[in-house]
């Protein structure tokens, strides 16, 4: 279960005024960053062209709400499986629910929504689709539509075209998601078959030590792929983002064999098995 930011996640500007309470690290967060090129790539070929992608959780609900909003499925996947992992029961510490990691006030304010209502997969996932699509009919451009779905109308420059940074940090979290998602959709990486499970690798405190990690051990893996799964650790005084290294797998591998892998290319028995998230 992963949540995310302290800023008041308000859709702030003119008629909508959505708004998602999430936890963040401490950041530099008023450095603007321009949105990375690779990253922009991806996200409007994903817009341009149609993916085939199968084996999701709530696959038939989340491709549901992307038609009713007009959102390419992969883009609405990813955000979910960065969001909670497709947990429907995922909760954040201030109170975010369900898969997309809806804050109460926000589906009862902006869409009538009960808190009750979100503990519904379908509801919580149509109102987190509904947000997100309304943030990409205002800015118009699929990067700054995630860096609002975090941060609110506060964390884009329009002017400038950039992105404060902690939610120039979200968008390459989500990223990393969603080039999962593509590669799966490609075939260069199998989707899991049976329950999706996540086995815990290794944990980083830092964003780009865990991106980092992936870029050395990805390529070497054999039909695995690792992701970053981001969750809350409660320090002694406030809260941070902890970045776990998961490897999501179904049926067809066991977590031996994974953590056999792992270790074969990394030269450490880094994965414990008896670890579950």
């Amino acid at each position: 279960m992963i949540n995310q930011h302290q800023t008041h996640r308000s859709f702030c500007c003119h008629f909508i005024g959505l708004s998602m309470i999430l936890f963040v690290m401490i950041l530099p967060a008023f450095a603007a960053n321009v949105p990375d090129v690779d990253i922009q790539n991806d996200l409007e070929r994903i817009f341009a062209q149609e993916l085939s992608v199968k084996g999701y959780p709530f696959q038939h609900l989340m491709q549901k709400a992307a038609d009713r909003y007009q959102l390419p499925l992969p883009y609405v996947l990813a955000v979910a499986r960065g969001e909670s992992f497709f947990d429907p029961n995922a909760k954040s510490s201030k109170g975010a629910i369900g898969i997309m990691q809806v804050m109460p006030s926000t589906a009862k304010g902006e869409y009538n929504i009960s808190k009750q209502d979100l503990l519904d997969p379908a509801i919580n996932i149509d109102v987190g689709v509904h947000y997100l699509a309304d943030q990409y009919k205002r800015f118009k451009d699929p990067y700054l539509a995630l860096a609002a779905y975090y941060c609110g109308c506060g964390g884009i420059d329009l002017d400038n075209g950039t992105v404060r940074e902690d939610c120039n940090e979200y968008v390459r979290y989500i990223h990393q998601h969603l080039s999962t998602i593509i590669a799966q959709a490609e075939g260069k990486i199998p989707v899991p078959r049976g329950k999706l499970q996540k086995l815990l690798i290794t944990r980083f405190d830092n964003y780009l030590d865990a991106r980092h990690f992936l870029e050395f051990v990805n390529p070497q893996l054999k039909n695995l792929k690792l992701d970053i799964f981001r969750t809350e650790v409660q320090m002694r005084d406030h809260l941070r983002f902890q970045y776990q290294i998961i490897a999501a797998h179904g049926d067809e591998i066991s977590r031996e064999a994974i953590c056999k892998q792992i270790e074969d290319v990394t030269g450490f028995s880094m994965c414990k098995m008896k670890n579950k998230l």
